[in-house]
């Protein structure tokens, strides 16, 4: 099954749940760095309703920040103008909301409803920030998501500014209660990289055998955790160790919980420090 239908599938069985208030859940801290991979989403979930995102740039480093913004869909092919789209900050602390509409990337015939993409300062080596809010809307237009009554807002996370060479992982996932976990595993790196990915219960021991993907440069990779291991009786909490033999990966975590009132974390992948590498731009597209 492909990436987008994975996650598709899986969102539109969390919506006839009947949730009414999903509430934004808090972020890990914002990679504030001037090369950044942002997630891309929008998915028609029938009735008027879109998941998609919202991202505000800002420029809180200082001025002359211009954020040239390139996406890929989830095989790695460009979508959008070959050129990017500029995100113009000509002031210290200056905003800008922006939507997958507005990256110009929704009429592409290539866009599947799932991608990433890379933020570049192309004017200056200054650091700028970038809130990522998920949800479901029917207002598409820049900050729609954030302040539309209609608006079912799920969760905030930011744009991701390191890959790692080796450990990294899931810290926690639970289908209990009809819950649902999707890891977003994306190389933004234009070489390939094999990851490889150990599932564990909530005590600590491994659960069968370790699943390998294989991520062609700028490839993005949409899983449902723990499913995607092919176990017949997998556990219910747990979490996954990551690891590979080079650098090239980076990720996000959505996991839904119906019984806790509608709730969503939105979060990155954790990785070890140790592994660490920041984005550079000798590697932007």
């Amino acid at each position: 099954m492909g990436a987008r239908k994975v996650f598709k599938t899986g969102l539109v069985g969390v919506f006839l749940l009947g949730f009414v208030v999903l509430g934004p859940a808090p972020a890990s801290a914002t990679n504030m760095w001037w090369q950044q991979a942002i997630f891309l989403v929008q998915v028609p979930l029938g009735g008027g309703q879109v998941f998609t995102a919202n991202y505000v740039f800002t420029a809180n480093e200082g001025a002359n920040t211009t954020v040239n913004v390139k996406c890929f869909n989830d095989t790695f092919q460009r979508i959008g103008p070959a050129a990017g789209v500029n995100v113009e900050l000509s002031a210290t602390g200056q905003v800008a909301n922006h939507t997958p509409t507005t990256l110009l990337v929704t009429t592409d015939p290539l866009f599947t409803g799932l991608g990433w993409c890379w933020a570049n300062n192309i004017n200056s080596g200054l650091d700028f920030n970038v809130q990522t809010t998920v949800g479901s809307t029917s207002d598409l237009t820049p900050g729609g998501l954030l302040n539309s009554l209609g608006s079912t807002l799920l969760g905030t996370s930011t744009g991701l500014a390191e890959t790692s060479n080796d450990v990294g992982g899931i810290p926690f996932f639970s289908t209990v209660g009809g819950a649902s976990a999707f890891a977003i595993l994306l190389n933004p790196l234009p070489g390939s990289r094999s990851v490889t990915l150990q599932l564990f219960n909530a005590t600590g021991v491994a659960q069968g055998d370790p699943l390998v993907r294989n991520l062609s440069g700028r490839d993005l990779d949409v899983m449902q955790i723990p499913q995607v291991f092919g176990l017949t009786t997998p556990p219910t909490t747990g979490s996954v160790k990551i690891t590979t033999g080079g650098n090239g990966y980076l990720g996000w975590i959505i996991q839904v919980y119906p019984t806790s009132g509608g709730r969503l974390l939105f979060t990155p992948i954790g990785l070890d420090g140790d592994n660490a590498v920041l984005l550079s731009p000798a590697d932007a597209p």
